[in-house]
């Protein structure tokens, strides 16, 4: 009986302590995201993700020709929001292996300096103009490949 009774305490101290280092890992993971998400914010990275929403949505309605302009105008509209809060949700296990919120928030305050504003301000142009660059040097290497596949 003792012994029941003991089991049953040090269950009861580990699940007390299993909760409340959950409880505090959530807190200190909202902070995280908080903090990614400014950082995300600052940097510019969001700003990619919201035109990347509109490119998608044209893709997609390619699959549903009969659909109605209204219904794609306010599906784009609702995932606009949706697109960047999964994105930073999806980020935080990723960053979070490689930096900690200390880093976060030193890449905050250079984003708060006039060359970070900078940098952030011309990032959503840059990461266009590199996505148009692969699609050309992909189209280069595929027709590389067709000429390569002939001569065999």
């Amino acid at each position: 009986m003792r012994k029941g009774l003991f089991l049953t305490a040090v269950s009861m101290i580990m699940l007390f302590a299993t909760v409340t280092s959950v409880y505090a890992q959530s807190d200190n993971n909202k902070e995280y995201r908080a903090t990614l998400e400014k950082m995300m914010n600052l940097s510019g990275a969001l700003e990619v993700s919201k035109t990347m929403v509109p490119q998608m949505v044209s893709m997609m309605k390619q699959s549903a020709p009969g659909t109605a302009d209204a219904f794609w105008d306010d599906f784009a509209a609702k995932w606009k929001t949706k697109f960047a809060d999964r994105m930073v949700e999806l980020y935080v296990p990723i960053y979070q292996k490689y930096l900690t919120i200390d880093d976060l928030k030193d890449l905050i305050a250079f984003y708060e300096t006039p060359i970070g504003k900078k940098l952030a301000e011309a990032t959503p142009k840059m990461t266009i103009e590199g996505m148009q660059l692969g699609q050309k040097i992909g189209m280069e290497m595929a027709t590389e490949l067709q000429h390569e596949l002939k001569a065999q």
